[in-house]
């Protein structure tokens, strides 16, 4: 009985010793973080491949829109603009299904990804003074 409390003991020490270490005392843990970094910083990941939206036209998205772009670029997604005879989908429901596809992985990045980019984008065309599509 002895040994076996012993050794429980024993390996809840070793098991707890890994995260001593990931604690950095050289920061003070009082400080707030921001809750909405300003889309900083820029150019995080280059090398990121962004997930494509294909849509038909850029009435309510700020195609072209730098702060627009920030943003998108954030969730991980940006918008690309199809005509309806493109080569690359043979029916409309290969983009449905490709757009499906995006759009559940981007909720599991972030579940309101489309609000919080609706709500950038009305602050965007705030800024921007861009209300034409």
């Amino acid at each position: 009985m002895n040994k076996c409390l012993f050794c429980i003991l024993v390996a809840l020490t070793l098991l707890t010793i890994p995260a001593f270490s990931q604690i950095d005392y050289g920061e003070n843990s009082t400080e707030k973080l921001k809750r909405q970094p300003e889309l900083e910083p820029e150019n995080a990941n280059p090398d990121r491949r962004l997930l494509s939206i294909y849509i038909k036209n850029t009435q309510n998205i700020l195609y072209g829109n730098p702060c627009m772009d920030k943003v998108t670029e954030r969730f991980g997604y940006e918008y690309v603009v199809m005509p309806n005879n493109a080569s690359k989908f043979h029916s409309g429901i290969h983009k449905v299904t490709h757009n499906f596809f995006v759009k559940t992985a981007l909720f599991f990045r972030n579940p309101f990804w489309k609000i919080i980019s609706k709500k950038k984008a009305k602050e965007c065309r705030q800024k921007t003074g861009d209300y034409t599509g």
